[in-house]
């Protein structure tokens, strides 16, 4: 399974498979990572390296603390990578973002009001596709300019949903 780790501004595309971890398309390394029962304290050992971490799980990724520093990271598997890919959402715009609808659906909840702002990675709208709920996320941090859809709408594939306006991380 391939996955899109962000950490600060950095993306690291990873890919779980039975020979270990392959970091960016290079060779597979072992990985294991064991977990203190009870408790946020993990050990990852990578290869012949290992390092223990304190883990916090928020809304918008997990607060990973490793040698003393604090890491914000993001995890994303491909499903949901290529969602985002499909709604627009990828790299930061300087000006305003538009949330697009990445499939035909059913707009279940809105989890914004206009004027509201938002962290990267905070949960827009969620949309209802081939009886899966999917929750899109903000993919810049924001101030919520206008909402062009209601609960209940029925929206075709690149309508827009979510109007951002770009903004500094609260």
């Amino acid at each position: 399974m391939k996955y899109y780790v962000t950490v600060g501004d950095q993306r690291i595309e990873l890919e779980l498979g039975p020979e270990g971890v392959v970091f960016e398309g290079e060779g597979a390394l072992s990985a294991e990572l064991a977990t203190v029962p009870g408790s946020s304290l993990r050990h990852l050992l990578l290869g012949d390296a290992g390092w223990p971490l304190v883990t916090r799980r928020q809304e918008s990724g997990w607060v990973i603390t490793a040698g003393g520093r604090r890491f914000h990271v993001q995890v994303e598997d491909e499903r949901t990578h290529s969602i985002r890919e499909l709604a627009g959402l990828g790299a930061p715009a300087d000006g305003p973002t538009e949330l697009r609808a990445p499939m035909p659906g059913l707009v279940v909840r809105l989890l914004v009001e206009t004027g509201q702002d938002v962290d990267r990675g905070d949960g827009l709208v969620v949309m209802e596709a081939m009886k899966m709920e999917n929750e899109l996320r903000a993919d810049v941090a924001g101030r919520v300019a206008e909402i062009r859809v209601q609960e209940g709408a029925t929206v075709a594939q690149g309508d827009v949903l979510v109007v951002l306006e770009a903004g500094e991380e609260t």
